[in-house]
């Protein structure tokens, strides 16, 4: 069994502090760390230390801020349609031997589990993506050939993310831009459980559940046995052509349910303009528009991540969507 780890501020005191989380109680570590880098090592190199915590010293989990539990000197790696019903609603082939779709998100967009999602002032398509991100213990720097059996080697702990995403800046500039419209500050709402892994953990990595809420109402609900590629073989595939140091993150990748969606128009109005990048946003803007509401502010976000006996739980990320004033 792993050890939840949080990192927060206490409402009353102002101080920061890294802790165990149990019960909606909070144990302060005995030794604190500048960030998950070192925290992360010092489990691996010793896991009794942080489970032997002080029961007579603890913070109520309701007196703190809880703060992004990943420290913003990370890569973070995604995973793009690796759900097929994903796929599906965007168009896609649902093949599983499709290419493992990898690409990057600005570490500036990490933010806290409960912090407000500023939507850009110059976006209309903003919507939400949960998913499981993985927390690496181990560096990579050459072409290596990763096993499931391997992967208890290589990943260290799990975290709840929310891939928030600017649809319209994605497909508003050359050759399309998906770093832009993943990358806005705010974006990638982190925690606020940053989960330690036993080797007996990685039983239930493909059963965990992931649910989001938008404004009280259920839009996704997956399961990670539904995960296309998975952590070992995108592992594999990342290593063939970039470095990946410990600490860093990888998106797992979202499920059905998001808001934008596929149809002829939406199709046609990238395919048609293609070489036109102001007429491709408006086209696209509009079929998404008159498909369905993308989120606005004040609208709120529910998401949660945990396992099928609740043995891992991730905890509950609670954001509202507010404007760029």
């Amino acid at each position: 069994m792993g050890i939840s780890i949080v990192n927060c501020t206490e409402t009353k005191s102002g101080e920061t502090f890294w802790g165990v989380l149990q019960a909606n109680k909070i144990y302060p570590l005995a030794e604190q760390y500048p960030s998950h880098r070192e925290l992360m090592a010092a489990y691996s190199a010793n896991p009794a230390a942080f489970k032997d915590v002080n029961n007579d010293h603890f913070v109520d989990a309701e007196k703190v801020q809880f703060n992004s539990p990943i420290s913003a000197d990370v890569q973070l790696f995604c995973q793009g349609l690796n759900y097929a019903d994903h796929r599906e609603e965007s168009g896609m082939s649902v093949e599983h031997d499709e290419e493992n779709l990898i690409f990057m998100k600005a570490a500036s967009s990490i933010c806290g589990p409960n912090d407000d999602i500023i939507r850009p002032a110059d976006c209309e398509l903003l919507d939400y993506e949960i998913e499981l991100a993985l927390v690496l213990k181990q560096g990579i720097n050459a072409q290596v050939q990763i096993a499931e059996s391997d992967l208890k080697n290589y990943v260290g702990g799990l975290v709840l993310c929310n891939d928030v995403s600017a649809r319209d800046l994605m497909f508003g500039a050359p050759m399309l831009q998906w770093f832009r419209g993943k990358s806005q500050r705010t974006f990638c709402p982190l925690g606020p459980v940053l989960y330690l892994m036993d080797d007996a953990d990685f039983d239930q990595l493909y059963s965990l559940e992931l649910t989001l809420k938008w404004n009280g109402v259920v839009k996704q609900s997956a399961s990670t046995s539904q995960l296309i590629h998975r952590p070992a073989k995108t592992l594999t595939d990342l290593s063939g052509f970039c470095d990946v140091q410990a600490g860093d993150c990888l998106l797992t990748g979202t499920p059905g349910g998001v808001l934008a969606g596929s149809n002829l128009k939406v199709g046609l109005s990238i395919i048609t303009n293609m070489k036109n990048d102001q007429k491709r946003r408006k086209k696209f803007t509009q079929a998404q528009l008159a498909m369905t509401r993308f989120l606005q502010p004040g609208d709120t976000l529910e998401l949660s991540i945990q396992s099928s006996d609740g043995a891992i739980d991730l905890g509950t990320q609670k954001n509202v969507i507010v404007g760029n004033s």
